[in-house]
């Protein structure tokens, strides 16, 4: 007999969570209203869609540096602290 187990049920929900850094990636979008699209994947890294508060479709299949450079050349980064 198979017993079926529900995998989600068994996920661990993280409570201490930290916001994004400011100026990671994803501190950019939230900051600046873009909106991540994650899509599982079989393999590796969920893919990353980021789009504009438009709604435009501005990164396909991004990854880290392609998102920092999306920000540096669009003004979204804040300005650095000394």
């Amino acid at each position: 007999m198979h017993r079926h187990t529900d995998f989600k049920a068994m996920e661990t929900v993280n409570t201490t969570q930290q916001p994004p850094n400011p100026n990671s990636p994803n501190g950019c979008w939230a900051r600046h209203g873009y909106r991540v699209e994650r899509t599982e994947r079989a393999m590796g890294s969920p893919k990353r869609d980021i789009y504009a508060p438009d709604g435009t479709l501005v990164l396909v299949d991004s990854d880290y540096d392609e998102e920092m450079a999306y920000c540096r050349e669009h003004g979204l980064l804040l300005p650095a602290t000394t």
